[in-house]
């Protein structure tokens, strides 16, 4: 984890004056696929990238974004019992991405980009509530206080983006969880997230 972190740091700032600078933040969507079910959760991301020119049209693209995710689940069992539950989620994001750019005017230029992201959780806390035989009660649960539960995944995908005036850049992408979140488990979860955002470059 620190040597990801050291890699996006050294590439941020060597030779910065040949980057450009730029503060994103959109909407994500965030599908976890435990065997053959799924849980949708929603939220947005917000941070840093900078995009550094390796060939004409060609640039590397490191970063680092904050991510927050929420989703809520309940079951009823008819008049004996009710129960609910709340997850929010907290991930910094450190992409290392490529792009391929394509100007159709001085002003306008259209690219697609890929490439990995080390996806680490920061916080991940689920909140139940619920009526049983009409007792109330509630309690909040540390995810990561079970063993099982991985902070840390390699999310690859890619995206197409729209840069106008130098100045503004809008993003829509896909990235698919390359690991399993459950350790020691012979059950299988991964997360996919599909972003939308756009950018200001400074």
């Amino acid at each position: 984890m620190k040597k990801v972190f050291a890699i996006a740091a050294a590439l941020m700032l060597i030779g910065t004056t040949a980057f450009a600078q730029s503060f994103g933040a959109g909407y994500v969507q965030s599908t976890e696929k435990f065997n053959n079910t799924a849980t949708t959760a929603n939220g947005f991301y917000a941070g840093f990238g900078y995009t550094a020119k390796i060939l004409p049209g060609i640039s590397l693209n490191p970063g680092i974004y904050y991510e927050f995710l929420t989703s809520k689940e309940g079951f009823n069992y008819g008049s004996l019992a009710s129960v609910s539950g709340k997850t929010t989620e907290h991930y910094v994001n450190v992409p290392l991405q490529l792009s391929l750019a394509l100007a159709f005017a001085p002003a306008f230029k259209l690219f697609l980009y890929g490439g990995p992201t080390a996806s680490i959780g920061i916080a991940s806390n689920t909140k139940f509530s619920g009526n049983v035989l009409g007792f109330d009660g509630s309690d909040t649960v540390n995810n990561y206080e079970d063993d099982e539960y991985s902070r840390f995944d390699i999310m690859l995908g890619g995206g197409l983006g729209a840069e106008i005036a130098q100045k503004i850049r809008l993003t829509v992408g896909y990235d698919f969880g390359m690991l399993d979140r459950l350790k020691d488990s012979d059950d299988v979860l991964k997360r996919n997230r599909l972003t939308a955002g756009a950018a200001f470059i400074f």
